[in-house]
């Protein structure tokens, strides 16, 4: 039995590989002890946006702003305040607004949320994502990143998410599409940001088995794991009590 069976993992993917290069003991809370942090007012924003994108896309009669609206509230009707729910509502309108100013370019979606998969060299189960849009026609995939700060270039764990995206779907062009209230940009993921990518996703989840290789149980591996309260993994009050009940501090 490999060090993935033996934890129970049953795949891999970017947030899974990103989390575990990131922050070993976030990784640890999430995938060994599969503890979920809930929802927050931030992560459902961009999920919320994406689903009032995708409901235009699917009918330009619809109501983009309303229909992410509807969804961000469903998201957050537990567990969230409503200053942070307010917050992040006040910039519904211009991420919609960049959002379907960038969307206009590719013409008709022919998919969402479409389920990839990957091997890895070496490693013995598969690496799966599921792509915002595809817009077959055109051969692009763009990624939807909603954000406050513009960033002049794909991030370094954007551009492994991208690499799996490729990897699945070589025929197309991967392209992240950062939006923020005010403007929006889209970067293509070129072919070396694509095979790094890929080659540091097998990196790490080679070094991650190599790691779980030395360890029998899951109290174990805890013990050897120091985790960083400073990181924003931990910003959340049930994962961060969480962390300080698992690892003992």
């Amino acid at each position: 039995m490999n060090s993935f069976e033996r934890f129970k993992i049953k795949r891999l993917s970017a947030s899974h590989l990103n989390k575990a290069q990131a922050s070993l003991g976030a990784w640890y809370l999430s995938y060994i002890e599969k503890y979920q942090e809930p929802t927050n007012a931030a992560m459902a924003r961009g999920s919320a946006v994406e689903h009032g994108l995708q409901c235009w896309l699917e009918d330009e009669f619809a109501e983009p702003l309303e229909e992410a609206t509807k969804d961000f509230n469903k998201r957050t009707a537990l567990g969230c305040t409503q200053e942070s729910r307010d917050k992040e509502l006040k910039n519904f309108p211009g991420y919609i607004e960049q959002g379907m100013e960038a969307l206009k370019e590719y013409g008709p979606a022919s998919d969402y949320q479409e389920r990839v998969e990957i091997e890895l060299d070496g490693i013995p189960i598969p690496c799966m994502g599921y792509t915002d849009f595809t817009f077959a026609d055109v051969g692009k995939v763009p990624d939807l990143k909603t954000t406050m700060r513009m960033p002049s270039a794909i991030s370094a764990p954007h551009i492994r998410q991208g690499a799996i995206y490729k990897a699945a779907k070589s025929n197309h062009a991967i392209e992240f599409m950062y939006v923020t209230p005010k403007k929006h940009a889209v970067y293509e993921l070129s072919v070396d940001e694509a095979k790094h990518g890929l080659e540091e996703c097998t990196q790490i989840a080679t070094r991650l088995m190599h790691f779980m290789d030395q360890f029998e149980t899951k109290e174990e591996m805890a013990k050897v794991i120091i985790p960083d309260y400073d990181s924003f993994y931990f910003n959340g009050a049930g994962f961060r009590a969480k962390a300080r009940e698992v690892f003992g501090y």
